[in-house]
């Protein structure tokens, strides 16, 4: 079983030092035989040339580059075009969902037989409890309605941190540009009668960098996103 680890990065230069320190460990301590699949997404630092210089290092990492920031979305998709593995795991670059919880998604999907296992900051108390609370407010409301739309057997839809079959993933026909990717691919996972599950994580607060996230401009996808699945959902 090959890991393919996909890692959207704007701008995460500062980010991509903390690789080697603590992505890189917790891969090599699952077992398993994995790749690292690392797409620039049109970045204007050194994020670029930092993530050559890791896969020059490292014969485990991709490096793939857009020529302008195309968004989230893209990203994942380029990403998952390159990945070779037979999972696949999503994972921010600030890894604000420390790599070292990648097992905890591994060995539920052993328990479930599950296509998609979805780490969730929502299942207990200290899952989010590090983040400000008017940072989790958004959050909260937008899965919140995504349990109204797609059904509660999913507590995160927005968030990135997954394990997916590739497989399955791959038979879904995705649009989204934006961080709303990881509530249309829960959406869709579940819409196709894909088996999912969940397993507690906690989510932390960025240590370097800056959050690329525009509430207003996501919001509008969000919308967008919701119209579209209403749609598809009355013509089925």
């Amino acid at each position: 079983m090959l890991l393919s680890v996909v890692i959207p990065c704007f701008d995460e230069d500062a980010c991509v030092g903390r690789f080697e320190r603590e992505l890189f460990p917790a891969l090599d301590g699952l077992g398993l035989p994995y790749e690292v699949i690392a797409v620039d997404d049109g970045s204007e630092d050194a994020t670029g040339e930092a993530l050559r210089n890791l896969a020059a290092a490292r014969p485990s990492v991709k490096a793939l580059a857009h020529d302008r920031n195309r968004g989230l979305g893209a990203a994942l998709r380029t990403g998952f075009a390159g990945a070779q593995g037979d999972w696949i795991v999503t994972l921010d670059a600030d890894l604000t969902f420390h790599p070292s919880q990648i097992r905890a998604l591994l060995d539920r999907q052993k328990e479930t037989g599950a296509d998609l296992v979805s780490g969730s900051p929502f299942l207990t108390a200290p899952g989010a409890a590090q983040v400000p609370w008017l940072r989790r407010l958004p959050s909260l409301m937008a899965n919140a309605f995504y349990r109204g739309l797609c059904g509660p057997r999913l507590t995160s839809y927005t968030p990135i941190f997954r394990l997916y079959r590739t497989a399955a993933l791959r038979s879904l026909r995705l649009e989204s540009v934006g961080f709303e990717i990881n509530a249309e691919i829960a959406a869709r996972f579940l819409a196709a009668g894909r088996a999912v599950a969940e397993v507690p994580v906690v989510l932390t607060v960025r240590r370097l960098g800056a959050s690329k996230l525009s509430p207003f401009p996501e919001l509008w996808r969000h919308a967008r996103l919701a119209a579209r699945l209403l749609r598809e959902a009355r013509a089925r």
